[in-house]
């Protein structure tokens, strides 16, 4: 074999092999990173407790399925996907929502919500209940109620109830968002569900004495300054 002949098939060669080498480059796929395009939320302002709803826009230039993921320094989100629901908190002020985008090869793409919250003046109010030692009774399903004054529980008007978390003889109880005053408390299980306080019935009260001589204390709640109290309850005789 001449020269020239090797020279042209070494040649040849080495162009097929680089022309292989660049179609194979060429064939791999460049991951993309997400892309947001808006993060909006609606309304911008609300009142303490409020909702508002988070949108987002993002796409993807490989058409990738996109993962949303937020993490907020005040409330909660509820939902998932583009388009979520955050739960202001109570208390008034700036809050903001991180928003993430990722696609399945973990690329991100993250962008920032703020939400103005309106203060409310409400103030949380929460406490346990229980029975003094030596009782064992169970006090899930009691009811714990708020009464502007003294008269109004007499009547059974109540201004706001809830019922206790757990059950046996020490459960807890929160009341979220109450607007300033002076009120009383109560934690009543009507055992016969005859509707009224009855022998038999666990009966408590934010205060001291018992129940034939009960001294009720009023509960004071101010702006935004949380309330805790503590409750024994005894069976009514």
């Amino acid at each position: 074999m001449n020269n020239y002949l090797k020279y042209s098939i070494i040649g040849c060669l080495s162009l097929t092999i680089f022309t292989l080498l660049l179609i194979s480059s060429c064939s791999e796929k460049v991951q993309s990173i997400p892309t947001i395009e808006k993060a909006i939320v609606s309304p911008d302002t609300v009142e303490a407790s409020g909702i508002a709803l988070l949108t987002i826009t993002a796409s993807d230039a490989d058409g990738d399925e996109l993962v949303y993921s937020y993490t907020t320094n005040g409330g909660k989100i509820s939902g998932y996907g583009d388009s979520v629901y955050w739960l202001a908190p109570l208390k008034g002020g700036y809050y903001t929502t991180i928003v993430r985008v990722t696609d399945p090869a973990g690329n991100q793409a993250i962008d920032s919500i703020k939400l103005f919250v309106l203060n409310s003046g409400k103030s949380a109010v929460s406490g346990t209940a229980s029975f003094p030692e030596g009782l064992n009774f169970d006090l899930s399903s009691s009811k714990v109620r708020l009464f502007t004054s003294l008269a109004a529980r007499a009547a059974g008007l109540s201004s706001d109830s809830t019922t206790v978390f757990g059950f046996g003889p020490i459960v807890s109880f929160s009341f979220p968002a109450v607007d300033p005053g002076t009120y009383y408390l109560d934690v009543w299980k009507d055992m016969d569900n005859s509707i009224t306080i009855s022998p038999g019935d666990f009966i408590g009260w934010y205060g001291s004495g018992d129940f034939i001589n009960p001294e009720f204390k009023p509960l004071v709640v101010q702006n935004e300054l949380p309330s805790q109290v503590q409750i024994q309850v005894n069976v009514v005789p």
